[in-house]
């Protein structure tokens, strides 16, 4: 216990101030955002009227998933939508796939592009050729590699349009395999839905995700669509979000129904490329946002630089120790909880060996993102 008798000089203060400050701080945080998604409460009311609906998907060689997943989202428990699917000039089996379905369900339209005539970077111009040809007033947007978890995703997504609701921030998670990569995609997959989730419910919407995302079509062409996006070469449903939500038009509804899945990228090439639009997408959002995305990240990287400084200058361990372990356990409690809000697979118990992996990787990630100068929507 000799540590208790430590004579802390003025240095030493200054490293204590602020390693309480980092850990206060990430506590809190954990607490008021993370947390607020264990204890948010989506609308249960049945729904008196059932507002047409068009979900919107955009395909480009997605001949299997379409075939696959696609059913799941027409056999849905509403009595009033469409699917529209936009086929992006697709060389594989889409059409045929497409035609296939059209007979077996009268409430699939498909619009075919036949030939590449989309002179933007990105998904953005046959997304908004699925929106103008939809014929329904609330826009459900998803992608062909992702289904919903329930029959009634749907009609739970559409109890999250209130009166002055124009935009309702749904979740998809990733199918969980036993592998490595999945549990990394797993682990950071939930940490940024826990921010941008958490902050939603908190006022504060700052992206939102293709795979499960509502508006209202008056909405999307009275702020002209994607058009002052078309030089933004990634984030379509992002950047849309950042750019548009505000703490009096957006919802966020989680509900067991309401939560979509899709298969996590099994190569790493792939993920990589994932993570590097993500980052760039980043660089589009406003600066607050920009700031809110950065705080943990940011804090964490400060706190164990820290405790590597006051283990140089040989201030006490045990202090930096018992630091962490507050840290930690609050971090595996908001994580195992939020985890079986949101329907993933446990991560929990394992999220501060992952927190210090990513430390270095995604910081890498980043900068090699900024080297990326052209981004297609299909790989």
């Amino acid at each position: 216990m000799d540590f208790l008798e430590y004579q802390f000089e003025t240095v030493a203060i200054i490293f204590a101030i602020g390693l309480i400050t980092l850990v206060l701080f990430q506590v809190l945080y954990y607490i008021i955002v993370y947390g607020r998604i264990c204890f948010h409460k989506s609308p249960k009311e049945e729904l008196e009227h059932f507002p047409s609906v068009s979900v919107v998907i955009c395909a480009k060689d997605d001949a299997y998933n379409l075939e696959r997943r696609l059913p799941f989202i027409l056999e849905q428990q509403y009595p009033n939508f469409e699917v529209v699917v936009v086929n992006d000039a697709s060389r594989d089996e889409s059409e045929y796939v497409l035609r296939v379905l059209q007979e077996i369900y009268p409430n699939l339209n498909v619009v075919h592009l036949y030939e590449n005539v989309n002179r933007f970077l990105g998904k953005k111009y046959p997304i908004s050729i699925g929106i103008k040809s939809a014929k329904n007033e609330i826009i459900l947007l998803t992608e062909a590699d992702t289904q919903p978890c329930g029959y009634n995703w749907i009609t739970e997504m559409v109890k999250g349009f209130e009166p002055k609701t124009q935009m309702v921030i749904g979740h998809s998670i990733y199918e969980s395999k036993n592998t490595f990569i999945s549990s990394l995609i797993q682990y950071e997959h939930q940490t940024s839905s826990m921010n941008y989730l958490g902050n939603a419910i908190l006022k504060n919407p700052y992206i939102g995700t293709g795979k499960n995302l509502a508006f209202t079509k008056k909405m999307f062409f009275a702020v002209n669509g994607f058009i002052p996006q078309y030089n933004i070469p990634v984030g379509e449903d992002q950047v849309f979000v950042n750019k548009y939500a505000h703490s009096k038009n957006t919802k966020v509804v989680l509900t067991k129904d309401s939560i979509s899945q899709t298969a996590p990228k099994e190569k790493y090439y792939e993920w990589m490329i994932q993570k590097k639009r993500n980052y760039r997408s980043l660089s589009f959002f406003k600066l607050k946002d920009k700031l809110t995305v950065s705080l943990m990240p940011i804090t964490t990287f400060l706190l164990y630089s820290l405790i590597a400084i006051c283990i140089i200058y040989k201030f006490p361990w045990q202090y930096a120790v018992m630091a962490l372990i507050i840290k930690y356990t609050i971090q595996i409690i908001i994580y195992f909880k939020t985890s079986r809000k949101l329907g993933t697979k446990q991560v929990a118990f394992l999220s501060p060996l992952y927190e210090i992996i990513f430390l270095p990787f995604n910081t890498i990630i980043r900068i090699s993102s900024l080297l990326t100068k052209r981004d297609k929507w299909k790989y």
